[in-house]
């Protein structure tokens, strides 16, 4: 059997293995655990997609290593005094890899693009502040930019554009960032379907790297950009492998076969710390892990059904064992590094005798054969997540077994990534294990993940609560912080009470990366290390 699994192994490495050619210490191989969905900012739905988009195309922003917003397209930007008008300066000279000019068009394109209720794209709602939202995104007959008294964006002139806000909003500049605000280019896609155009395969930006090809579930490779107006990268070559097993993944990382890899089995890295030859990145993250549930299927809409599987999972533990302390214990959507986080609010006590009688008082008694019943039907039901995420798989054993402790059968049903994703968003799920990517500002997740107008959206969990809207309303309409912070200390309650999902944890970012290179940087917040591959050098040390 360790022979077979060993040729096994060999056979899927030289399956899966990069071309031949690669100049050492200048093409530098990123493993990958999946393929992407899309390359196209404006659609991209999951974090594959930000990540292999991301060195294709600059947004008008970036963030810095605080989490701050600094230019990066925008040379410079103005707020009016009421907080309802911002005026970007663009960089001059910057030009698409196509070779054409980098304009103020293309940034009143993209944006318009986002709000065309014909695009299927997951950020809308961040943009719910901008003038004449509501018509330009109305499912039926929405307006033309044109015919409004007052046009959201302006183009004053080739490198000058001006945004007009319906209401002050605290997060406006924040959703103007990498990776989900990368600008499109006009000239291309002016007469496409943005939904399935040739270009979500064959991108052209304005970003550190140029697209050059995609071989789905095998590679995709991008060549440094000559002309980038920060300056030619450091690496000639981007190669992203996808390598969907873990097991193949770590092994690829210690032959060399790649240079870097995230999310490694935490169980190593203890391990990998010692490795000749590798070295191991630590940075803190927005992104958190929750077990969650349709709420609109039953037993998931009965709260003490809810409440009853919060009880039954012992989360400290389970970040001590699983994430080997490699992760903050979850309390709800905002991570504890966040100012939106309200330490008042606590998570469920491990007490599975708490759990069973919740589950009693709704109506659940034994059945036969140890799973709980009601009305004839068994407490049984599946949890999909991604099977080539290790911690993930880990985790939903242990939610298996401390369910099976309760009398609740838990059925996991591992997917690869694509089609995970496909049935998140299509809501076709009873259940789910899932790292979520996370916003660094709180408005564009929690808005869209929770309020009751979203569930076409990022709301596929179908949760639905008037208090809690109001709350997330409130919060966007504001830039004071303060009060933000009090809307989302009380969404965050609300939020707690309704038990929606069982919160997890907020697990540390961990890249493995190949002793020699320099210069990542790992702003915290989700796959912000990969905003430095422009930046990252081969020293040979």
């Amino acid at each position: 059997m360790i022979h077979a699994l060993a040729f096994v192994s060999l056979l899927i490495a030289a399956l899966v293995s990069p071309p031949a050619a690669l100049a050492a210490g200048k093409d530098f191989v990123i493993g990958l655990w999946g393929d992407a969905t899309a390359l196209n900012p404006v659609i991209a739905t999951d974090s594959i997609s930000y990540i292999t988009e991301w060195p294709v195309f600059d947004s008008l922003l970036e963030l810095d290593a605080n989490l701050g917003v600094r230019p990066l397209l925008a040379e410079s930007w103005e707020a009016s005094r009421d907080g309802l008008t911002y005026t970007f300066k663009l960089r001059k000279g910057v030009t698409w890899h196509d070779g054409r000019p980098f304009t103020a068009r293309d940034v009143a394109f993209t944006f318009y693009a986002v709000l065309n209720p014909k695009v299927t794209t997951p950020h809308r709602a961040y943009f719910d502040a901008l003038v004449g939202f509501p018509e330009l995104t109305a499912k039926d007959n929405p307006k033309k930019p044109e015919e409004l008294a007052q046009k959201p964006i302006e183009v004053v002139d080739d490198h000058t554009v001006r945004f007009r806000l319906r209401y002050p909003s605290g997060s406006f500049l924040a959703v103007l960032t990498n990776p989900r605000a990368g600008i499109v280019p006009e000239h291309l896609l002016k007469d496409a379907d943005l939904n399935s155009a040739e270009f979500n395969r064959k991108p052209v930006g304005t970003g550190p790297f140029k697209f050059v090809e995609w071989r789905r579930g095998e590679r995709i490779v991008m060549d440094a950009n000559e002309r980038y107006h920060g300056g030619r990268p450091q690496l000639n070559r981007l190669i992203f492998r996808i390598i969907p097993d873990s097991v193949v993944l770590l092994q690829e990382m210690r032959a060399g076969g790649i240079d870097f890899m995230e999310n490694p089995p935490l169980t190593e890295v203890a391990r990998l710390k010692q490795t000749a030859g590798l070295k191991v990145l630590v940075g803190d993250n927005t992104s958190y892990t929750y077990f969650g549930w349709r709420q609109d299927l039953p037993p998931f809409n009965d709260l003490r059904v809810r409440r009853a599987l919060n009880h039954a999972i012992d989360v400290p533990t389970m970040v001590k064992e699983v994430l080997q302390g490699y992760a903050a214990v979850a309390t709800g959507q905002f991570p504890p590094s966040s100012w939106a986080f309200d330490p008042r609010v606590k998570p469920y006590p491990y007490d599975p005798n708490r759990a069973k009688a919740l589950l009693a008082e709704a109506g659940f008694t034994p059945g036969p054969d140890g799973v709980l019943t009601k009305d004839g039907k068994r407490f049984s039901f599946s949890i999909r997540h991604d099977q080539a995420n290790q911690t993930m798989k880990d985790t939903g054993v242990i939610i298996q077994e401390y369910l099976k402790k309760i009398g609740v059968e838990a059925k996991l049903e591992p997917l690869d990534w694509p089609t995970f994703v496909k049935k998140l968003f299509a809501s076709e799920f009873e259940a789910i294990v899932v790292n979520w990517t996370n916003h660094h500002d709180p408005d564009p997740f929690a808005y869209t993940i929770w309020h009751s107008s979203q569930w076409k959206g990022r709301n596929f969990a179908h949760y639905k609560n008037p208090k809690a809207d109001e709350e997330l309303e409130a919060a966007r309409r504001t830039a004071s912080q303060a009060d933000r912070k009090k809307h989302y200390a009380e969404f965050s309650k609300i939020l707690m009470e309704d038990a929606p999902y069982v919160f997890l944890y907020f697990p540390q970012q961990v890249y493995v990366a190949k002793q020699g290179y320099d210069g990542f940087v790992t702003i915290p917040t989700f796959a912000g290390i990969y905003q430095s591959l422009r930046n990252v050098r081969w020293s040979g040390k």
